[in-house]
């Protein structure tokens, strides 16, 4: 209840009802905001005080203040008097926000302003109640849609003196119907594409849904076919239009057949009957009996299949299917765990059929460690959790393991679940992706991580040539500049080694950089022909240092011979040259294989590498022998051999566990993929 001043003091009062309040332009006074009696006429200021008992005024203020609807009462001038808790509420307004403002404020668009005034325009006072839907504004921005009953106001002159509006939010309702109107689409977009006639009938016989091709097959029927047809209407009308040949109109037998027709709808065998319709045509004809009390009438014009019954058993068999088979595992249950029906997919994932399955509890269909589980889903659904989904790894004997993405949904009876329906759906590929990528990810990140510490690497070993360039030109200047050039000589030796030392880091640089895109095609390689190349390659280099090469098995490998033949190179020709001086170098090359990794073991008898150092030695550049008279070298041997093993998905390492020497141990996956998912 709401009081607001006015120009004049005359009272008004709805035309059923002995509760008063003010004419919106002419006084104070009393709102009833009811939405069902909005009809009133004047009353003086004696009148209104003799009438107004102090029950009817508390009752009138709490009607006002607590309809659940937002109530909007405007002026002439659209200007807003009143509004109770529940239009705050909505509009998100306080009640000082909305007062005295234009009514246009809570309007979501001119349009819908413009709209409901020209609507009560048109109208004029000929309705004191106008209803409509526009869209409305909240303080927030937000609009929803809302319909609204305005109640015209009039004065003791019949001049209008304002409007009191009830505003009910219809956003949700729009949405479901929305909703309901897209899913009809669908099922309609679906019927449609269905070649056969489809038809379903409720308990009454009433035609509830069909399709186009069970109009075309209904003959005179169709094009007066209609939703709440009934099965008998609709088949004596196909008759009375000549639409059987088994049943010319008039003949003796024809009211038989038709009774014939209607028992076997009325009694569904679930066989089928094939007769002649229309001009020379066939017509297959099946009725189901739906769980539910619904038949389902299936009409199919099979003219061509008559000619065959080869073709028809074939065409038969093709649309049982497709009604019964679908990829996902179906499956509806009792709150007791009852099987109620599964489809051939479910069935088939159980290993069994949907006839052994179905009566029996699901739990003695469940692995024992999975029953559990299976328990808490369905003594946990809520009417308002949904439908709950996880993801389940389901490991089978004999079968490969498979990830489901199972569905729960309830269906309630109120409070009580009346059913239960369970979908799986296979992710197995969908997860295989995401670990792929996964690895993929870590993948690139250790080689982000790699080319960061490789940059920083390279930049340094290269500016170090630069700066002895730069260092013995400036010398060589001075000596220049000052008349002595004795020293010059020595000067442009260091310049040359310092610029051949450049070269040759800059040459490993390429060499490294390219082995990522040297794969050629994969094949079958024989790690014994690349060992033994190897060996021949590095000839001279074996016989300079008297070492002596033991070999054993070698397995075959998948791979790039060529890229294996230089990682062959790269560790052999390591063993020899950091041998010790004193003892004649012993190298051992050998193999060996598991279930799902191949083996490549260089080991020899030389200075060995300290455990510290197993990693940063395949770096770039990384040498822990800094004069390069005695061990010659750039420093990216090993940083190639394992850029080329990791180009066969494999990882090579240095055995931290033998001390006799070094041993390096090279892994390869056995399978045929390259390194480039």
């Amino acid at each position: 209840m709401r009081r607001w001043p006015h120009r004049a003091e005359q009272w008004c009062r709805p035309a059923d009802s002995r509760l008063d309040f003010p004419c919106s332009k002419i006084g104070w006074g009393l709102v009833c905001a009811s939405p069902f009696f909005c009809f009133y006429t004047p009353i003086n200021e004696a009148e209104r005080e003799g009438l107004r008992p102090p029950m009817q005024d508390h009752f009138a203020r709490a009607l006002y203040e607590t309809f659940p609807e937002p109530v909007v009462v405007v002026d002439q001038a659209k200007t807003i008097l009143a509004v109770n808790q529940a239009a705050t509420q909505q509009f998100g307004h306080a009640e000082e926000e909305l007062l005295g403002q234009h009514v246009r404020m809570i309007y979501a668009t001119d349009e819908d302003y413009t709209a409901c005034l020209s609507k009560r325009s048109i109208e004029g006072n000929t309705g004191a109640i106008s209803d409509s839907v526009y869209q409305f504004k909240r303080k927030d921005g937000t609009v929803f849609s809302a319909e609204l009953r305005s109640t015209l106001v009039t004065g003791p002159d019949g001049e209008s003196c304002g409007f009191i509006g009830v505003i009910q939010d219809i956003s949700d309702m729009l949405k479901l119907d929305k909703a309901r109107r897209d899913a009809r689409e669908i099922l309609d977009t679906a019927l449609a594409a269905i070649p056969e006639g489809f038809a379903i009938f409720d308990r009454n016989e009433r035609l509830l849904v069909f399709n186009e091709a069970y109009r075309r097959v209904c003959g005179p029927a169709g094009p007066i076919l209609q939703l709440g047809m009934t099965a008998e209407d609709i088949i004596r009308i196909a008759y009375e239009g000549g639409h059987y040949p088994d049943a010319p109109v008039g003949s003796p037998g024809a009211l038989e057949w038709i009774e014939s027709r209607l028992f076997d709808f009325r009694n569904p065998t679930g066989l089928a009957k094939v007769f002649p319709y229309g001009n020379g045509r066939w017509l297959r004809v099946e009725n189901f009996k739906a769980k539910d009390g619904n038949t389902i009438a299936l009409r199919v014009d099979v003219t061509a299949m008559k000619q065959t019954e080869i073709a028809l058993e074939r065409q038969r068999q093709e649309y049982l299917s497709l009604l019964q088979n679908i990829p996902d595992l179906v499956g509806r249950f009792t709150p007791a765990r009852e099987i109620l029906f599964v489809n051939s997919n479910y069935a088939d994932f159980f290993g069994t059929t949907p006839e052994a399955m179905v009566g029996t509890d699901l739990l003695a269909h469940v692995p024992e460690h999975m029953q559990e589980a299976t328990r808490r889903a369905f003594s946990d659904v809520q009417p308002e959790a949904g439908i709950s989904s996880q993801e389940v790894l389901h490991v089978r004997p004999g079968q490969p393991d498979t990830w489901i993405l199972w569905s729960l949904l309830a269906v309630f009876d109120g409070t009580r679940v009346s059913e239960l329906i369970s979908v799986g759906r296979d992710i197995t590929t969908q997860m295989r992706q995401q670990e792929r990528i996964a690895r993929q990810s870590a993948e690139l990140q250790r080689k982000n991580d790699a080319l960061n510490q490789f940059t920083g690497t390279v930049s340094h070993d290269l500016k170090a040539p630069l700066r002895h360039i730069a260092m013995f030109s400036d010398m060589i200047n001075d000596d220049i500049r000052s008349g002595n050039i004795e020293e010059l000589p020595g000067y442009a030796a260091h310049l040359r080694q310092s610029a051949r030392r450049m070269d040759r880091l800059i040459e490993s640089l390429l060499d490294y950089s390219q082995i990522a895109y040297q794969i050629g095609t994969w094949s079958l390689v024989p790690l014994s022909d690349v060992v033994a190349d190897a060996i021949l390659n590095l000839g001279s280099q074996i016989r300079g240092g008297g070492a002596k090469l033991i070999t054993g098995d070698l397995p075959m490998v998948h791979g790039d011979a060529e890229l294996l033949k230089r990682l062959a190179q790269n560790l052999i020709g390591n063993a020899v040259k950091y041998r010790r001086p004193d003892v004649e170098p012993v190298i051992r090359v050998y193999g060996e294989s598991t279930d799902d990794t191949d083996f490549l073991y260089v080991e020899d008898n030389g200075i060995g590498i300290e455990p510290r150092f197993a990693t940063k030695i395949f770096d770039v550049f990384q040498r822990l022998h800094r004069d390069e008279s005695v061990y010659s070298g750039t420093g990216i041997g090993l940083a190639l051999a394992k850029r080329i093993v990791e180009s066969h998905n494999g990882r090579i390492a240095l055995d931290t566990s033998f001390t006799k020497g070094a041993r390096f141990i090279v892994a390869f996956p056995k399978n045929k993929s390259s390194g480039k998912e």
